[in-house]
């Protein structure tokens, strides 16, 4: 997949799901899924299932999503349905609200059934929403109405949330289309789920710095600043450290001494020459 081209030319599928809780590490499950596949903003497909989670819902899961054990009886288990929702979300590029949460989900239940996780590009519309916004709060219903987005059909199930979401996300994307931002790998690398597709992206970046670090070369970079507006500079690389999954690169600035960058927030840089700042 060429993460270099547009966004919006791949097929991008609107996922969200319902659960029995938040834990899926501690036994909570998948209970129902629903996702649009869009393509140019046009619908393309969609997928919807409950899914019989094995277990008996939760008071407090119910009192949101109000799916009931009666409902799901005679649902699918996810094993009955996994291929048929991998097979819909091949060759896509998934976005979610929360993907760490969604992601997280399918992947343990794919584990479980002795599958591979989900190797996609996956963006989280909720990142991209607090890159772009400013808020009180960035949950789904909050940002909807910011944006004056119906939600009288309707939350905290997963058809309607899904189709929120995809709402959401084009109004964010028109924002960052306005700062140049528009090619997936830009996407992955500022509001990317962490899977191995954001992982190779940040791994050439840092094998870059890294030789320019090592021979004290200087780096043309294109980056996302904290202003959250678009930045060319050349710098001098000093340091990479790691905070939790984020890389952050210390560097000294043409014009303005020292700083330091989340590493995922440059997009591009290429090595210069060995000439002191």
């Amino acid at each position: 997949m060429d993460l270099n081209r547009d966004i919006e030319s791949f097929d991008l599928v609107f996922l969200d799901l319902e659960t029995t809780g938040l834990d899926v590490v501690t036994g909570d499950a998948i209970c129902e899924i629903g996702a649009f596949k869009m393509k140019n903003r046009e619908l393309v497909d969609k997928f919807y299932s409950l899914v019989n989670p094995k277990k008996k819902m939760p008071k407090q899961a119910y009192d949101v999503h109000k799916i009931s054990d009666e409902q799901l009886k005679d649902a699918p288990f996810f094993e009955d349905i996994a291929e048929s929702l991998v097979k819909f979300l091949d060759n896509s590029v998934v976005c979610t609200y929360n993907a760490g949460f969604d992601i997280g989900f399918i992947d343990s239940h794919l584990k479980d059934i002795d599958k591979l996780p989900l190797n996609l590009p996956a963006i989280d519309i909720l990142l991209m929403a607090r890159d772009a916004l400013k808020l009180a709060r960035y949950n789904l219903e909050t940002t909807a109405k910011y944006f004056s987005i119906d939600t009288s059909s309707g939350l905290h199930r997963a058809k309607d949330d899904a189709k929120i979401a995809y709402e959401v996300f084009y109004k964010l994307l028109d924002i960052f289309r306005e700062k140049g931002i528009n090619k997936l790998y830009e996407f992955v690398l500022l509001h990317g789920f962490a899977n191995e597709v954001y992982t190779e992206q940040i791994n050439k970046r840092i094998s870059l710095c890294q030789e320019a670090i090592e021979n004290e070369k200087k780096l043309r970079v294109r980056f996302f600043s904290l202003a959250n507006t678009i930045e060319e500079e050349v710098i001098l690389p000093l340091k990479l450290t790691k905070e939790f999954r984020y890389y952050n690169l210390l560097y000294q600035s043409q014009t303005e001494g020292a700083f330091q960058i989340r590493f995922n927030r440059i997009l591009d840089l290429e090595i210069g020459t060995t000439h002191p700042i």
